[in-house]
């Protein structure tokens, strides 16, 4: 069973009791949230450290950073009587994220490479073997894939909620308790890491980026790519997957680049196997 300490430290507690009387809260409808002691700036941080936690997947998939929503959908499965692990992997991403992200990850050959070395993806509907994930614990834990965020935390604007923070506040809050990238599961089999991102040349926080600067973390052997992130503002990409060439958009340059980076780089592993 998944417990608290398993996934967070809970270094930003100096009082880890506070933590925990928050948590029975939440489970006795007291509150509607847990609330970290840490404010940055205007913004705030709300725990909810959504994704599943296999104990040793041949990939990570990893998003920034969790939203309102999503807090407020790991608060509802655990009033709900659900496990921790439960409320965790149920709640990442909503149902339009999840279509697109499958269609990406298939263009780019993913479910194909997985088919490969692990048994769950033996199988030739691998969408609903996706949709699976979400719906059962145990196929979440069988898929092979971590789904989690770089930061399991929520960071929210009082106004703008989940709208991305600035790079700043980001490396405020790394300043401040250090948990970037803390709960993700390494182990011999981890053959690759997926940050959901766009990669430009701007000031914005981008995971890859942090990764690489980081020779503690740097220093793994595992593959690293960066794919468009499944939002709704980069719908545009997701609708034109089948020919990026033909999307009329000033991202057509960069979608079109990490698109046949990622799927370079997993053709790699899969002759790798070879």
């Amino acid at each position: 069973m998944l417990k608290t300490t398993d996934i967070c430290s809970l270094s930003c507690f100096n009082d880890k009791q506070i933590f925990y009387d928050e948590f029975e809260k939440i489970k006795t409808n007291s509150t509607t949230e847990i609330k970290i002691p840490l404010k940055v700036g205007e913004y705030f941080i709300n725990y909810s450290p959504v994704g599943n936690y296999p104990d040793k997947p041949h990939v990570i998939i990893c998003g920034k950073t969790t939203s309102d929503k999503s807090h407020e959908l790991f608060v509802k499965a655990l009033k709900n009587g659900k496990s921790m692990h439960e409320a965790c992997f149920s709640s990442i991403y909503a149902n339009g994220m999840r279509d697109n992200l499958f269609e990406y990850l298939s263009k780019i050959g993913l479910f194909d490479y997985l088919s490969k070395i692990v048994s769950y993806w033996e199988t030739n509907d691998p969408k609903t073997k996706w949709n699976g994930m979400f719906e059962n614990l145990d196929n979440s834990l069988d898929s092979g894939i971590q789904l989690t965020q770089a930061f399991n935390c929520a960071i929210l604007h009082p106004v703008k909620k989940s709208a991305e923070p600035p790079k700043k506040v980001f490396r405020n809050v790394q300043n401040e308790i250090g948990c970037f990238f803390k709960h993700f599961r390494f182990s011999n089999q981890l053959k690759l890491i997926i940050f959901l991102d766009t990669p430009t040349k701007d000031g914005r926080f981008h995971q890859i980026d942090f990764w690489k600067n980081d020779p503690t973390l740097s220093n793994k052997n595992v593959k690293m790519i960066s794919i468009t992130h499944p939002s709704n503002q980069n719908r545009i990409i997701f609708n034109n997957l089948d020919d990026l060439t033909q999307m009329k958009s000033n991202k057509k340059e960069n979608a079109i680049r990490i698109f046949n980076e990622a799927k370079s780089t997993i053709d790699d592993l899969s002759d790798e196997l070879k």
